[in-house]
This record gives structure tokens, C-alpha cells and sequence, in this order.
């Protein structure tokens, strides 16, 4: 099948600019602090990322992809479902805060309670930001996000480049900068949502309205927060099993592994909009999935043997012989590649057929899977053992996912 790459950039142009944005944000954001401050410190900083991120997907509930589905179907554009999705998600902070921090004194007590309560704050931000960037995708409003996206960033990046490397400021205050810059891509993205006729109105708020949208969006609330544990909870584990250097050795390989994706993540922004459309033509879904694979594989191929050979230069290039130890893992991970690629690419297509219970069962048997592996394995093998194991996980994902689309004869 003859894909035209140009054209589908063409249709894509706003999210592929999204996606290089905001991956090229927070890996220079990460890169500077690996390379400016102590690998201890890093690890620090990437576990309460994961931790704050984590249980900001708990308290996600899935509406914000339930959001951008109702609203790209084309059927239900009333902004009362956007206020009670967005009163849903400020009513749960409270909720939100006191149980992450509760965990952290538990489990990691030697962690900066300050760093760890401004990054719980800044990604509950970023948490709420994302769920009106998913209405506005819904929507088709792309470029008012990166709108939004490029002003903050560039006003967060600017600043933080100031703090972090001329002056050498403590972490809890880059936190802070990256805080700012996200309460004004928050206020931009609400104006955007205006313009777009989604006036935000006390009045809408309904408490029914907001139970009806829970007990829609849970199912695939669940399978997103499943699938971003399995993705995260290595990280949890190797710095409470082995150590937090070893954990920021792990985390550089896993972030170069991750923002590979960036190549072809895009294509999964609109695809949610495109699946949903076609969702009742069989025959649609069908050529959709053979469309999107014939254009992944030959990429996703590409990518594996770049990250393979040359994992010791980019890792050298990109954080210095400081974490050399980074490029077996990178090799590993290399694998992972089209695993990744495609199991997002038939998670999409559960979550636009409305499968979202079968999405769940299979991230959530894929997420028992990692963290038993891992318990048994990384104190034996280490972190080369947990990018074993995310290679595995990755095929078992797109393996269950394929299973039931092809019950489902979607595919």
C-alpha cells in the first residue's frame, strides 16, 4: 500500500510540532540537569517525577481521551462535558496531594519533601493542561496548542537555562520556573477552549453530569494508568531495590529509547480522531491498521538499527562518558522499538472502537507481568535486566491488543 508521507505530514503538521515541542522540551530540560548536577540527583529528580506522574494518571480517570473522543465524533460539542471534566479534575487535587505526599513519607522519607510537593503541584498542572489539550484535539484545534505550547516553553526554557546553569540553583527552584511556564500554557489553552465555543461556566457544573462522565471515561481511565505504570514502574523499583545512580543510568537509556517515538508518535493524536470516526465501518478500521503498520515498520525498523549501532555515541554526545553505563541499556531497549509502536498503534484502535475494558484487561495483565519480573530479576541482573524485561512487556501489550481486534474482526 503507497502511503504519501508528505501529505499525511501535511494533515498532521500542528501535532508533529506538538510532539517535537514538547519532547524536545523535557529532554533538554533533563539533559541539563543530568549533565549540571550529581547522577544521585538526577535519580532523585526522575523518581519524583514518576512517583507525582503516576498518581497524576490515577486521578486522571481517562477523560481526557474520553473527552477527545466524544467531542471528535462529532455528536456532543456542549461545553457542559468539558466544565464537569475539568471541576472533576481541580475537586481531586486535594485528594491527589495528600495521598502522594503520604506515600512518599512512607516509602521514600529521604527525598526533599519541598522538591517532591512542587513537582506533585507542576505535574497536576501539566495533568489539567493536557486534559483541555485533549478537547481541543477533539476539536481539531491543534494550532492553538502549540501556541500555547511554544510561549510557555520557551518563557520556562529561557528562564530555567538562567537558573540552572549560570546561577546553579537548587532543584525545588527549576521546579518552580517549570511551574510558571505551565500555569500560562494553562491559561492559554482555557482562552482557546473560549474561542472554540466552549464557554467554561459555573453554571454547567452538575454533579450528575460529572458521574455519568466517570462512569464513561473509568474503563479507559484504567487502561491508561496501567499502561502508564508499566511504562514508569521499573523506574519506582530500581531506585528502591538497587539504587538512585542506577536509576538515572536506567533513565537515560529509557529516555532516549522513548523520545526515538517522537518520529512517529504524532500520527496516534489524530489516529484516536480517525478510528473513532470509522468505528462503525469495519472495513474502514481494517485498512486504517494496514495503513498505519505499512508506514511504522519500515520507520520503526530504521530506528532500532540507529539506536542498536551508534547507542555509545549518542549517549557520549548527548551526557558525556558520565553514563556510560547508559548504552547497554540503550541497546537493549533498541528492541523495544517496534513494540512500543505497535501496541500503541492497536491501543488507539481499542480506545476509538470503544474496547476500552478489553485495553484495560491486557495493561493490566501486562503491568502484573513487569513488576513480577522485575521483583524477581532486577536484584539478580540489575537494570540491564528491567530493559529485558520492558522489551517483553511491549510484545506482550501489542500481542493481547491484537487478540482482541482480531476477535473483534477490526483487523
Amino acid at each position: 500500500m503507497k502511503i504519501n508521507f508528505s501529505k499525511l505530514f501535511r494533515e498532521n503538521k500542528y501535532p508533529v510540532y506538538i510532539n517535537i515541542l514538547e519532547r524536545f522540551f523535557f529532554f533538554l530540560i533533563f539533559l541539563i540537569i543530568a549533565r549540571e548536577y550529581s547522577a544521585d540527583s538526577f535519580g532523585e529528580l526522575i523518581t519524583v517525577f514518576s512517583l507525582a506522574n503516576i498518581f497524576a494518571i490515577i486521578f486522571d480517570l481517562g477523560i481526557p481521551l474520553f473527552l477527545q473522543k466524544e467531542f471528535s465524533s462529532g455528536e456532543k460539542k456542549s461545553p457542559d462535558i468539558a466544565v464537569n471534566a475539568i471541576a472533576v479534575s481541580i475537586f481531586l487535587f486535594p485528594v491527589y496531594f495528600i495521598l502522594l505526599t503520604t506515600y512518599q513519607q512512607l516509602i521514600f522519607p529521604d527525598l526533599s519533601f519541598g522538591l517532591f510537593a512542587y513537582t506533585s503541584i507542576l505535574v497536576y498542572i501539566f495533568s489539567v493542561s493536557n486534559l483541555i489539550s485533549k478537547a481541543l484535539s477533539g476539536l481539531k484545534d491543534f494550532h492553538s496548542q502549540f501556541k500555547a505550547l511554544l510561549f510557555s516553553r520557551s518563557f520556562a526554557f529561557t528562564v530555567f537555562i538562567i537558573f540552572a546553569v549560570i546561577l546553579k540553583a537548587e532543584l525545588s527552584l527549576l521546579i518552580i520556573i517549570l511551574t510558571a511556564g505551565a500555569v500560562i500554557q494553562l491559561s492559554y489553552l482555557i482562552r482557546a477552549l473560549r474561542l472554540n465555543h466552549i464557554k467554561l461556566s459555573l453554571n454547567y457544573i452538575n454533579l450528575n453530569a460529572s458521574k455519568s462522565i466517570l462512569k464513561l471515561s473509568l474503563p479507559l481511565g484504567l487502561a491508561v494508568l496501567f499502561n502508564f505504570l508499566y511504562d514508569k514502574i521499573d523506574i519506582i523499583l530500581i531506585s528502591k531495590i538497587i539504587n538512585f545512580e542506577s536509576t538515572a543510568f536506567y533513565s537515560v537509556g529509557y529516555g532516549i529509547y522513548k523520545s526515538s517515538a517522537l518520529i512517529y508518535s504524532f500520527l496516534f493524536i489524530t489516529g484516536l480522531n480517525k478510528i473513532s470516526y470509522l468505528s462503525r465501518n469495519k472495513k474502514a478500521v481494517k485498512l486504517f491498521y494496514k495503513k498505519y503498520l505499512s508506514l511504522l515498520l519500515p520507520v520503526c525498523i530504521t530506528l532500532t538499527a540507529v539506536l542498536f549501532l551508534f547507542a555509545g555515541n549518542i549517549i557520549e554526545f548527548f551526557y558525556t562518558d558520565k553514563f556510560s553505563d547508559s548504552v547497554l541499556i540503550l541497546k537493549i531497549l533498541s528492541f523495544a522499538v517496534t513494540g512500543l509502536a505497535l501496541n500503541n498503534l492497536t491501543g488507539v484502535m481499542l480506545n476509538g472502537l470503544g474496547l476500552y475494558r478489553q485495553n484495560m484487561n491486557v495493561t493490566f495483565i501486562g503491568l502484573i507481568l513487569n513488576i513480577t519480573l522485575n521483583i524477581i530479576f532486577l536484584p539478580v541482573y540489575g537494570i540491564a535486566g528491567a530493559a529485558v524485561i520492558t522489551v517483553l512487556t511491549e510484545y506482550f501489550i501489542f500481542a493481547g491488543d491484537y487478540i482482541y481486534l482480531k476477535n473483534f474482526k477490526a483487523i
